[in-house]
């Protein structure tokens, strides 16, 4: 894939500024997503006319954690969730299906109508089965818990790539690491968010998805490379603004780094890293 050229202008994130999810969404290419500033003020001033010296007020901060908050108490109620119809409603179903299945082997010769009712019966079961593994792996993906984290990425950026008709290259550790609690979901949220930046940015000629883990962090990198100008109504300006702005509230709770790069019929580049003291578990 081409490198993003140096001369080129690019939009960047600055991982250290608050975050402006309570006041106008900037636009995508044309600003900072970092600091935030009044539009009516100065670049060196905020909006009461002040220098500004850089870090969050009182209700920066407290508009921060309190999303913060939000983001772990929806990922625990998505959990529950996706546990409770793991084990009640696939118990019903399965159950179902058992019984079904008894009925048809104790039918000797059924009429054509009830053999019709019954396939069709068993049909729709089949399709409610599968329609709650989606429901499941949407709130919390099982690779998860079950393989980690390296192998529950590779298996979603493929499957997102399939989806949209892309080629992809994938770069990831085959050995999985120890996390801290709620650090596996949340770098799984911020590649779902980043691949969705992508695929509005349309059309998308080809992705490239790598995780690289050393001796003081751990990073991730998504690009694309644009097929073409930017298709109408597809341009990424606004449909990503609250994607992106996610993505940075996530990396800012696990004291990462973001960036951003944007380049209309070029492509998109997202980065973000973390240190390992913050996200991997000891020994």
């Amino acid at each position: 894939m081409p490198p993003f050229r140096p001369d080129r202008k690019h939009v960047n994130a600055n991982p250290t500024g608050p975050v402006n999810l309570l006041g106008e969404a900037p636009v995508m290419g044309s600003q900072d997503h970092g600091a935030v500033r009044d539009p009516a003020a100065g670049d060196d001033a905020p909006g009461d006319g002040t220098p500004s010296s850089g870090v969050p007020g009182p209700s920066a901060a407290s508009a921060s954690s309190l999303i913060e908050h939000i983001q772990g108490v929806m990922e625990h109620q998505k959990a529950l969730l996706a546990r409770d119809l793991h084990d009640e409603l696939g118990g019903l179903l399965v159950g179902a299906v058992m019984d079904l299945a008894w009925a048809e082997q104790h039918l000797s010769a059924p009429p054509a109508e009830l053999k019709q009712k019954l396939v069709r019966a068993r049909q729709t079961l089949a399709a409610a089965i599968d329609m709650k593994r989606k429901l499941i792996e949407e709130l919390r993906p099982t690779l998860l818990d079950n393989v980690g984290l390296f192998a529950a990425l590779r298996w979603h950026v493929e499957a997102a790539c399939k989806r949209a008709g892309t080629a992809c290259i994938i770069d990831v550790p085959e050995d999985e690491r120890r996390f801290l609690p709620n650090v596996p979901i949340a770098l799984f949220r911020i590649v779902q968010e980043a691949l969705a930046v992508i695929v509005a940015r349309k059309p998308v000629a080809s992705a490239e998805f790598t995780v690289t883990v050393d001796r003081r962090a751990i990073a991730l990198l998504i690009r694309s490379d644009a097929a073409g100008e930017p298709s109408e109504g597809a341009t990424g300006i606004n449909a990503d603004v609250h994607y992106l702005a996610a993505i940075q509230q996530r990396v800012a709770s696990l004291k990462g780094e973001f960036q951003h790069d944007y380049i209309p019929a070029v492509g998109t580049r997202i980065a973000v890293r973390f240190p390992l003291e913050h996200t991997i578990l000891p020994g």
